[in-house]
């Protein structure tokens, strides 16, 4: 995803608070990410916006794919749910909602929402 350069790519946390604004700039323009340093160690990545959007985006697209793996897994081991158990469960939990200081009508207005 970045076309990382060690040379260009890491900087002190000192020379970043003095170049902040071509840091941002350079980010922008290249996508690629700044390691930031204090005391010799990398402490920080800095990088724009639109790449951390991206980068989120893939992550949430690879956790959906697998919950998607395992939902299916589950779905060839025979461990599902029919539309009933489900309403069961749900029917069961909303009981146990409104025992602890919801009212019978609040119970109902959520399991019709």
């Amino acid at each position: 995803m970045f076309d990382f350069k060690p040379t260009e790519d890491i900087i002190s946390m000192s020379e970043f608070r003095t170049t902040l604004a071509d840091c941002v700039a350079r980010t922008a323009e290249t996508h690629r990410p700044i390691i930031l340093t204090q005391n010799g160690r990398a402490t920080s990545v800095f990088l724009s916006a639109s790449d951390w959007e991206a980068i989120s985006e893939k992550l949430y697209n690879a956790e959906v794919y697998e919950d998607f793996l395992v939902g299916e897994g589950e779905s060839e081991r025979g461990e599902v749910y029919t539309q009933d158990a489900v309403k069961r469960l749900i029917d069961s939990d909303l009981k146990k909602l409104s025992g602890r200081g919801r009212t019978k009508k609040r119970t109902q207005k959520l399991a019709v929402a």
